[in-house]
């Protein structure tokens, strides 16, 4: 069985549900690390605000603290307190303070143990947690936080040490809260972020959703697309998208598409022109070898040497047709290398100086300056020359003129001969596969050396030169010299 295929959508909105999910989780994992912060802070800010307080009002309203220390005088305490609880009501936010007065040896003074339930609470939780965690001593200072749990509660509370007018510590002043407020109140933040979290969860999703859809759809349409041009389908519209990455895709596979079109008509075009080349000198081959056989050839040393020449043009041929072959496919390599361009053209002529000889022709050649480097394949641009040499031997009268200079960055390398020049409707196929002049043989040689020479990224022209005969200008980008 074959595993699922995992769509492009699939896998856009997968990403996004771990994006999501990761930035939610990371999101309330911060936020409640920065609410605990929070009302740590505030918690301890609001203990010593009351701590303030309750002393301050401690001090302006009873005359003796010793008095009071002393748990004496009860009337002037309590009315005292109840003065210092409205005003100690009035600051609290999210918590709720209490506070009591310890003696020296941290006997309750305040609240009274006749109609208070917050004295039960201390005397049965509060302070005995409070004396087993040791934090009243004779070093205890103000200002300082602690935590602790009693009764299945968690309490925070501040001491301040009560000193004497002889400065003496008499006693103890105790600030406490429960923290079950302030746990519900983180509670229920952390529940409305987790519903606001869960509504753009949803939302998001649902965009992604929206989102995966939009790009997978044109990238399914282009491999449809795709698919059509495997199977040689060129007949197809161009897809229109936005003027994106999307959208200069589906541009280019439809201009990959006008190519692919062009370059198979012209290789069906190509494999006739090529078949019909290969069946003439092989039909020739053929006639003259079965003349010979049979007797019917008056002269067979003559039908001998055109077996022998017809099997050296089809050699040269199928030599042809392979090496347009590689280059097509980009299977031939390229050589580069710094080159001198005039013994590159030298070694050019002199190799068809056999041929120029026995057809009683003249190659000439010029430069306008020396040692003209080039960084190029110095065998293939040979070849490239040659071909160009052997047409114009070809069709040339008496001379063949070729000149090699240099403008700017470009190295130019002209080749004019003194032949009755082109047909003005057939330039513009000189450089096609197969094309034949009046004289021409099969017609790869000027098709060779067009691609040999963009290989190098130049650019080869054919046109009648202005004094009559027939003129390639060969444009080559410069080496340093």
């Amino acid at each position: 069985m074959k595993p699922s295929k995992i769509t492009i959508k699939k896998r856009i909105f997968f990403s996004h549900i771990a994006i999501i999910l990761i930035s939610l989780i990371l999101t309330a994992a911060v936020f409640d690390a920065c609410l605990r912060i929070f009302v740590r802070t505030q918690t301890k800010k609001q203990l010593i605000i009351a701590g303030d307080i309750v002393k301050k009002s401690m001090s302006e309203d009873l005359q003796d603290l010793n008095i009071i220390i002393q748990g004496k005088n009860n009337k002037e305490l309590i009315k005292s307190m109840l003065e210092i609880n409205k005003t100690l009501r009035k600051t609290q936010s999210f918590l709720d303070i209490n506070y009591a007065i310890l003696g020296k040896n941290k006997n309750i003074i305040y609240p009274l143990k006749e109609s208070n339930q917050e004295y039960l609470l201390l005397q049965n939780s509060l302070l005995p947690m409070i004396n087993k965690k040791k934090l009243i001593t004779s070093e205890t200072k103000k200002n300082n936080v602690f935590y602790f749990n009693a009764s299945g509660k968690r309490y925070a509370a501040t001491i301040y040490p009560l000193e004497s007018s002889n400065n003496l510590k008499e006693g103890y002043l105790l600030i406490y809260s429960d923290l079950g407020k302030s746990s519900k109140l983180t509670t229920i933040v952390n529940i409305m972020l987790l519903s606001i979290m869960v509504i753009a969860a949803i939302i998001a999703l649902i965009i992604s959703n929206n989102v995966s859809e939009k790009i997978s759809r044109p990238i399914s349409q282009l491999s449809k697309y795709a698919n059509k041009i495997g199977e040689r389908k060129y007949d197809m519209e161009p897809i229109k998208y936005n003027d994106d990455e999307i959208g200069q895709l589906a541009e280019t596979m439809y201009s990959m598409t006008k190519k692919l079109s062009a370059y198979d008509s012209t290789m069906k075009t190509f494999m006739q022109n090529a078949s019909h080349e290969l069946r003439t000198p092989l039909m020739s081959i053929q006639g003259y070898a079965e003349g010979i056989k049979y007797g019917v050839v008056d002269d067979q040393n003559k039908a001998i040497d055109i077996v022998i020449e017809e099997s050296k043009r089809l050699s040269q041929l199928v030599e042809d047709l392979l090496y347009l072959s590689k280059i097509d496919a980009l299977q031939e390599e390229m050589n580069f290398e710094r080159i001198n361009t005039e013994d590159m053209i030298r070694s050019s002529i002199e190799r068809v100086s056999g041929i120029a000889v026995k057809k009683k022709k003249i190659i000439n050649f010029s430069s306008n300056e020396n040692n003209i480097m080039l960084l190029g394949d110095e065998e293939k641009l040979i070849r490239a020359i040659i071909n160009i040499l052997g047409n114009s031997l070809r069709y040339s009268k008496k001379y063949i003129d070729v000149t090699l200079k240099k403008e700017g960055s470009k190295i130019i390398i002209l080749l004019e001969d003194d032949g009755p020049g082109f047909d003005e409707k057939d330039i513009a196929n000189i450089f096609d596969r197969f094309y034949k002049g009046k004289q021409g043989n099969y017609g790869l040689g000027l098709a060779i050396t067009k691609s040999i020479i963009e290989k190098h990224n130049g650019g080869i022209v054919a046109e009648n030169c202005v004094k009559g005969g027939a003129c390639f200008k060969i444009t080559l980008p410069g080496g340093s010299d």
